[in-house]
């Protein structure tokens, strides 16, 4: 077997497949926006890009079964982490809209909030209900200059889950929200 120095098989074998950005991602550079719920958004501590999933098919062989892309994707929940304003504006965004949608005491308030959201929505007299009931959410990535230059878009947003309050006479930390959302699908796209 001949030798071939492996310096010359490295610089070949990097010369084509050298990324050409070096920076990493930032875990703290983001910036977190629902439209439907401002106050959220601008204290917003964390928020995720959630996880994809795609189904997988068996296909049966007499030998051995071997797997095949799925046909369907899925999306895990959006998860954000906010401080809670002392007057709790914040919170009772997402408390308000997920009563709006609930409707625990009577079906006025489906109505009722579905009516409230119009005001997103200037210069039309009749808007789908989903319109009114979801939000669009974008998180923006931040680099190195914390100037954003990705945009995950999620369409059809809303809150399924928000975390309780526990008051306690020895903690001393500011109260932190965790809220939970489903949505249709998301994006991701260059700014």
């Amino acid at each position: 077997m001949a030798y071939i120095p492996t310096s010359t098989i490295t610089e070949a074998t990097f010369a084509a497949g050298n990324p050409s950005e070096l920076d990493y991602m930032r875990p703290n550079g983001f910036k977190f926006l629902v439209h439907n719920i401002p106050n959220v958004s601008f204290f917003c501590q964390s928020a995720n890009i959630p996880d994809v999933t795609l189904g997988v098919v068996t296909q049966a062989t007499p030998l051995i079964d071997f797997p095949l892309p799925g046909e369907k994707i899925s999306f895990g929940e959006l998860n954000i982490r906010f401080l809670i304003q002392e007057n709790m504006a914040n919170y009772n965004e997402i408390y308000n809209w997920m009563r709006g949608l609930g409707s625990p005491e009577s079906s006025e308030e489906y109505t009722n909030y579905v009516q409230s959201q119009i005001y997103r929505f200037p210069g039309k007299t009749v808007v789908n209900a989903t319109a009114a009931l979801t939000s669009e959410a974008s998180l923006f990535i931040l680099n190195s200059n914390n100037i954003p230059f990705i945009k995950i878009v999620f369409q059809e947003v809303f809150p399924v889950a928000l975390s309780g309050l526990d008051f306690d006479l020895g903690n001393s930390e500011y109260f932190q929200g965790l809220a939970s959302f489903r949505y249709r699908q998301y994006k991701i796209e260059s700014i």
